[in-house]
């Protein structure tokens, strides 16, 4: 009797290895409805720090940017030089000016409104397409990030204001010892209280620099507020640290795949820009043409336009992967399965299908002629 073997007929890899799916949000950046909504985004990014240079000149010249201009390498730079100081009450940021703190409110209020619009939308995009598979357009992802745009807002805004309020507390601590090193020695008792303030402080920075992209994400998917998406951020965070870790590092891989084809798109298409007018212009009349004070920046304004896909590509592949990522750490902490979604009210629904009517109709009188 020979034994029956079983055959192999295919693997779900997805199943097996679900952080696949963050590959797919290099081609979601190549959608065309993704890029043109990290495009806008990223002009209307550029316009902010045009209207900004003009308003705030002299203030921003003095080095007074915004933390979310910031990149997370500068921040952990600024982190270590503060740790290797001899006086532990050095502090590692300047002491905020008027000008400075108004600089900074004004740019993180452009970005976060900017993401709100943008990234809200593009992360609605991918949210519908690693869950359902199904097509969000341009009109119902925009309406849906509009419609939460108060939340989008608030999700990153409400832990900042936490901040605040707990380094007040500091403040008052930094008052007092101001009066002389007896008020310090009083101060000094109740330490543990300031200690216990700038761990807690630590606590609402750390997760929040490294996870505020899954707010998106969170609302995105569950169509919910701010306070949900700020517990579920983090709450992922915390609880599953190291997939986080390795969901950012596919992330990483994936990215520099499309940047790079998005790169030797926009390359080829300059060269190939350049090469066409300088051939039928010629070199002469090339340089003629950038020199003068109305053709040059036109021309150099539609070099602009091309070069602009890059950043944009970039600002739609981030809030998409994060809306993979969110779905993948849902999984792990919830056990929610990738395909639970919530939809819009105007989010057309699969109905059941229409009863045959002629076919009913049939059989009642196949049954009438029987009896």
């Amino acid at each position: 009797m020979s034994e029956e073997r079983g055959l192999l007929r295919g693997i779900s890899w997805h199943e097996c290895f679900p952080w696949l799916i963050l590959f797919r949000a290099t081609l979601i950046g190549f959608y065309l409805r993704v890029l043109l909504l990290a495009y806008l985004g990223v002009c209307l990014l550029s316009l902010g720090h045009w209207i900004g240079l003009h308003l705030f000149g002299s203030w921003v010249a003095q080095g007074a940017e915004p933390v979310l201009a910031s990149s997370p390498t500068h921040f952990l730079t600024l982190i270590q030089e503060g740790l290797k100081g001899e006086n532990p009450f050095q502090p590692i940021f300047p002491v905020p000016t008027f000008g400075g703190l108004l600089v900074f409110l004004y740019y993180s209020l452009w970005y976060i409104a900017t993401f709100a619009i943008f990234g809200g939308a593009i992360s609605r995009i991918a949210a519908m397409e690693f869950s359902v598979n199904d097509r969000c357009g341009l009109k119902g992802a925009l309406s849906h990030s509009l419609r939460k745009f108060v939340s989008y807002i608030l999700s990153p805004i409400f832990p900042m204001i936490g901040v605040t309020m707990l380094m007040v507390i500091l403040l008052v601590f930094g008052l007092i010892n101001w009066l002389g090193p007896w008020a310090a020695v009083i101060t000094g008792i109740f330490g543990f209280l300031a200690v216990l303030v700038s761990i807690g402080i630590g606590m609402l920075v750390v997760p929040l620099i490294l996870g505020w992209p899954l707010m998106w994400g969170a609302i995105s998917t569950e169509c919910s507020d701010h306070f949900d998406a700020l517990s579920r951020c983090y709450a992922y965070v915390t609880q599953r640290p190291f997939h986080y870790l390795w969901y950012l590092l596919v992330s990483l891989v994936a990215g520099l795949v499309g940047y790079f084809a998005m790169n030797l798109l926009v390359g080829t298409s300059l060269a190939a820009l350049s090469t066409g007018l300088q051939w039928g212009q010629g070199l002469d009349q090339t340089e003629a043409i950038l020199t003068h004070s109305v053709a040059g920046p036109i021309w150099r304004f539609w070099y602009h336009v091309v070069e602009r896909l890059v950043p944009a590509y970039s600002f739609g592949y981030f809030f998409a992967v994060f809306a993979g990522i969110y779905l993948l750490l849902r999984r792990d902490v919830d056990q929610a399965e990738m395909d639970e979604i919530v939809l819009d009210e105007d989010q057309p629904r699969f109905a059941m299908p229409a009863l045959n009517k002629d076919l009913g109709e049939e059989d009642s009188s196949t049954e009438d002629d029987a009896t």
